[in-house]
């Protein structure tokens, strides 16, 4: 009960965070205040600032908890906790990461160096490699997608993307499974190449083309797959 009490103090001053009610720098009131206003013992107000330090949202100064200044990353991998996959669905978060993913690949044709190249390159080959085997190469597939955002050189575009990424790290599986459970041909291999060839070659349009025909095929697969899955059920 102890337990699920702190986690309640914890989401209760996170949201007095997001709100600026508490801005960074800022020293949370007293143990005796909190457990006042938030109805719970002091034990419970401990223990949630011993879990928001430990997820560096407060540090201790002297004894007292103070609201840290979190830098970009940090603050998006708080984010992807804040997501409730029961009120946003998958296929929503598909569709972000389709519109991200179109917008990087034209900022990778500009920026992408030959050497993050050879590595894209050398993901699609694994994957390629993997698939003979008769496996899925999800992993590989991950590796190229967060080269590109690497690729852009815009570290802020890059943490985005790999918030919608890490939420959709189950989606990414269903997309291959959905592919085989349908009878759809798996043309990854054959997609990715064709995108770092357009990127080779230092085309926007057929690089953005390209990389939205993949991505839809991919959403197509996953939706036509929740389908199924609904129907059995």
């Amino acid at each position: 009960k102890k337990g699920k009490l702190s986690e309640v103090v914890v989401e209760r001053l996170n949201v007095k965070i997001r709100s600026g009610e508490l801005k960074a720098g800022e020293r949370l009131p007293t143990e005796r205040k909190l457990a006042e206003s938030m109805g719970v013992s002091r034990t419970v107000i401990r223990e949630a600032i011993r879990i928001m330090v430990d997820k560096n949202v407060l540090e201790l100064k002297n004894g007292c908890g103070y609201v840290r200044q979190l830098s970009f990353d940090e603050i998006m991998e708080n984010m992807s906790e804040m997501f409730d996959l029961n009120e946003v669905s998958i296929l929503e978060i598909m569709e972000v990461r389709m519109v991200l993913e179109n917008y990087i690949v034209k900022k990778a044709v500009k920026n992408i160096t030959e050497e993050q190249i050879e590595e894209l390159q050398s993901e699609i080959d694994k994957m390629a490699q993997r698939m003979e085997e008769g496996n899925d190469a999800v992993e590989q597939e991950s590796a190229f997608h967060r080269g590109l955002a690497e690729a852009t050189g815009n570290n802020a575009l890059k943490s985005v993307y790999i918030l919608c990424e890490d939420l959709l790290r189950r989606a990414q599986s269903d997309s291959w499974r959905g592919a085989k459970a349908i009878g759809a041909p798996n043309t990854a291999v054959a997609d990715h190449q064709a995108i770092l060839d357009a990127i080779q070659e230092k085309s926007e349009n057929r690089a953005e083309l390209q990389m939205q025909a993949h991505m839809e095929y991919a959403y197509r697969n996953l939706k036509q797959m929740q389908e199924k899955d609904r129907e059995k059920n």
